[in-house]
């Protein structure tokens, strides 16, 4: 009677899991490429540089691992790229004509300041402060 329950529990807990899993691989792809290439760092150097047989170039698998990034923003900056004309709106001002009108003068007013240190006179059954605030 309750295993049912428990089954589901746990099977939710699995694809939420696998899909926080899928999430991280995909924000931290270029991580994962340049801790790859630490860590082949030797065997690349010998190997696949293309710059191996040139000793004057000391690139050290660098051009690999630049290669590398540069595939791997290819392959996710195609999901990216807006394949449709269209215009996009980023702010609601733009979007909107504003209305101006020329020869409009602001007029800066100055306020008298009240003298005296006296507070406003306010009927004391509304501004007043809290009872509990005053024991």
């Amino acid at each position: 009677m309750f295993r049912y329950p428990v089954t589901i529990l746990r099977f939710g807990q699995l694809v939420i899991s696998v899909v926080l899993f899928a999430m991280m691989l995909q924000c931290f792809s270029k991580m994962i490429v340049v801790a790859e290439f630490y860590a082949n760092r030797d065997y690349i150097a010998r190997n696949l540089c293309i710059n191996r047989f040139n000793t004057a170039v000391h690139c050290e698998g660098r051009c690999q691992l630049d290669k590398r990034i540069l595939q791997e923003e290819r392959s996710n900056g195609d999901k990216e790229v807006r394949q449709d004309g269209r215009n996009e709106v980023l702010s609601s001002k733009s979007f909107y004509p504003s209305l101006v009108i020329p020869g409009v003068v602001f007029v800066e007013r100055d306020y008298p300041i009240i003298a005296g240190s006296r507070p406003v006179d306010r009927p004391l059954s509304i501004f007043h402060p809290p009872d509990w605030l005053l024991a």
